[in-house]
C-alpha cells in the first residue's frame, strides 16, 4: 500500500478541522470476505464516508466538508500538527446517524449496510454467536426494503439480508432463482 496526502477537512456543523488519511495504491492480497459484504484488506484499507471527530464526536460525511489543505504523510506539517486524524464510526455511531435529517437514499444505504457490519463484527471476532445490538432486525428489514431487486450485487445482498434474518425461502426462490436468466437443459443419458 502506498499512502497519498492526508487532507487537512473543515467540518461543515462546528467548523473543527480534522485530517483523514487516502490511499494512492492498494491490493487485496489476503484480504477476507464476508457473506454480508464487507472486506477487510490490510494493504486497501476502507475509506469511510462517514466519519467521527475525536474529540467532540460530531459524525460529517467527508463530501460535505470543505478541504482546507492536504500534507505529505511522510514529513512533519508543522501547520497542522494539532489537528487530529478522524475516527471510523462504531455501531453505536451507525445508530445515531440514521435519525440525522435529510438523508438521501444512497446515504440511507451506506448507513444501514455499515450499521449491518458493525452488528456483525462480534461475530466474526469470536465474541458471540449471532448479532444482539439493539434495532438489529429492523436495520436489516429496512435495509432489505431499500436494496433494487434488479441490481445483480443488490439482488445477492438482499439474499444474504433475508438469510441472515431468518427468512430461507426467500433467500433461495425469490431472491436467487428469480435472477436466474438461463434455461436448464435436463442431461440426456
Amino acid at each position: 500500500m502506498t499512502p497519498g496526502p492526508n487532507k487537512i477537512l473543515r467540518l461543515p456543523a462546528t467548523g473543527k478541522l480534522v485530517k483523514i488519511t487516502t490511499i494512492d495504491s492498494g491490493n487485496t492480497f489476503g484480504a477476507r470476505y464476508w457473506t454480508d459484504g464487507k472486506r477487510e484488506a490490510d494493504m486497501l484499507p476502507d475509506n469511510p464516508w462517514l466519519r467521527c471527530h475525536p474529540e467532540n464526536k460530531e459524525l460529517f460525511w467527508t463530501d460535505e466538508c470543505d478541504e482546507v489543505a492536504e500534507e505529505s504523510p511522510w514529513e512533519d506539517d508543522s501547520k497542522h500538527t494539532d489537528v487530529p486524524f478522524a475516527e471510523d464510526p462504531e455501531l453505536d455511531d451507525y445508530r445515531r446517524a440514521l435519525i440525522l435529517p435529510a438523508l438521501t437514499p444512497k446515504k440511507e444505504r451506506y448507513l444501514r449496510m455499515r450499521f449491518w457490519w458493525a452488528a456483525n463484527d462480534p461475530v466474526r471476532q469470536g465474541e458471540i454467536t449471532i448479532p444482539s445490538a439493539v434495532g438489529f432486525r429492523e436495520n436489516l428489514e429496512k435495509f432489505f426494503s431499500l436494496l433494487d431487486s434488479s441490481d445483480p450485487n443488490s439482488r445477492l445482498m438482499a439474499a444474504e439480508v433475508a438469510r441472515q434474518l431468518g427468512n430461507f425461502d426467500k433467500a433461495v426462490n425469490d431472491i436467487y432463482f428469480s435472477s436466474l436468466t438461463t434455461t436448464i437443459i435436463p442431461h440426456r443419458t
